[in-house]
């Protein structure tokens, strides 16, 4: 697909920060365009880094308006101050868990924003991710439930963490969002991770936290960027993670060990989503990924499949981007047969699906009562976007066969 000029604008402009190396002059863009820039700036979350590439950017690159510049100017500024309030947060709970004897590891935006970005209020997020060992998870639930953070459904652990690879969000009294991870894959997934001691073994503390924090190595920190960001969430994460990745290719540059990456993801079975991560982050940013690692990675899946996750990049707003995925398949299906194979898919959750969907104990006898509730739920998300595919729209359609492709790359389906 073809990006629009605000969409090639706002990419020459967020390279500035982790590909200086392919500097390219952006077209100068009027008003309405970069109101439009900055929109979709924001959508994506990188409205604060977007801030930040055009304070770097030379005097003779075209400048956005002065309303369009206060304006990003206010993200930025937002987003150091949540981002040192979550340090603060950070810290504190790093600090509980370590008088536990409880090792605690910062993924993604905590570590991310703390030892890989040039400025603390560059990367915006909402929420803390910690990841602490299967074994301890319950205690580390103890001493976190002593800070005052609470899920906002009764919730057992060992159930819990049977299927899933986090536990249900925690709050506090600051509304600070909490998931206390003990994996970082779905345990029960085709690409599940069975090696999580190696990636304690190779973790190190992160520089710019308080408190005793690790991070994962460069390596691991690229490869769960990209898992997380196609196996998980099919690219609906958007441009951030892109970034990110981008970033971290930046931050670290020749102290990356490519073939241990390499490696890595052909044995955890990872290929195909992080080969379309990683030529993302090299077609849309200038990410330095060499190329004997993309052709080392490159799975046996059809060419247009790294089209259709670039157009899924860019419609993160769109209605149908809520399109499930048994539905698209089901769209996308050939015979009756299979069509109706997906509809029972869709239709007919396991009792870990349920449980999920309403942060119910998954052993409890009442998690079925919730399935007339799920029927309805499921209804009304999604009615729209199926009346959207028999009258044939097309954003609806491309959306569908898009997503289809997606999850026949990454899980042969």
């Amino acid at each position: 697909m073809t990006d629009s000029p605000v969409q090639a604008a706002l990419l020459r402009i967020l390279a500035l920060q982790s590909a200086p190396h392919v500097q390219q002059p952006w077209t100068d863009l009027s008003g309405s365009e970069w109101t439009d820039l900055e929109q979709t700036a924001n959508t994506q979350r990188v409205g604060a880094l977007l801030h930040y590439c055009l304070q770097q950017a030379p005097e003779t690159c075209a400048r956005p308006p002065d309303v369009v510049c206060q304006s990003l100017a206010d993200t930025y500024r937002q987003s150091v101050l949540r981002n040192l309030f979550l340090a603060t947060e950070l810290a504190e709970l790093a600090q509980a868990l370590q008088a536990r004897n409880i090792p605690s590891l910062a993924l993604k935006g905590m570590h991310l924003a703390h030892d890989v970005y040039p400025e603390i209020g560059t990367r915006q997020m909402d929420d803390i991710d910690l990841l602490v060992p299967r074994a301890l998870l319950t205690e580390a639930v103890q001493a976190t439930r002593e800070l005052g953070y609470i899920t906002r459904e009764p919730m057992d652990v060992e159930t819990w963490s049977a299927d899933v690879h986090h536990l249900p969000r925690m709050f506090n009294n600051n509304n600070t969002v909490l998931e206390l991870h003990w994996n970082i894959t779905w345990p029960k997934d085709r690409y599940a991770l069975s090696d999580l001691d190696g990636l304690w073994d190779r973790a190190a503390p992160i520089e710019g936290a308080r408190g005793q924090v690790l991070g994962l190595c460069p390596e691991d920190l690229i490869l769960h960027l990209c898992i997380h960001a196609s196996y998980q969430h099919l690219f609906y994460t958007g441009l951030r993670p892109v970034c990110d990745i981008s970033a971290t290719i930046a931050r670290y540059g020749n102290a990356l060990d490519w073939d241990a990456l390499s490696d890595r993801t052909l044995d955890w079975g990872w290929q195909s989503g992080v080969y379309l991560m990683l030529n993302l982050a090299r077609t849309t940013l200038g990410a330095r990924v060499p190329s004997r690692v993309l052709e080392a990675l490159r799975p046996d899946i059809p060419e247009e499949a790294a089209g259709a996750a670039r157009y899924l990049l860019w419609n993160i707003t769109s209605d149908a981007i809520t399109l499930p995925r048994n539905m698209a398949r089901m769209w996308s299906r050939g015979s009756r047969r299979e069509k109706l194979r997906d509809l029972a898919a869709a239709m007919l959750p396991n009792r870990s699906r349920l449980a999920k969907e309403y942060a119910l104990n998954a052993g409890s006898p009442f998690v079925w009562f919730h399935y007339p509730r799920f029927v309805v739920d499921l209804a009304a998300r999604n009615y729209g976007a199926w009346r959207s595919l028999q009258q044939a729209d097309p954003d609806t359609r491309r959306m569908a066969v898009s997503k289809n492709l997606l999850m026949e790359s990454l899980y042969g389906e």
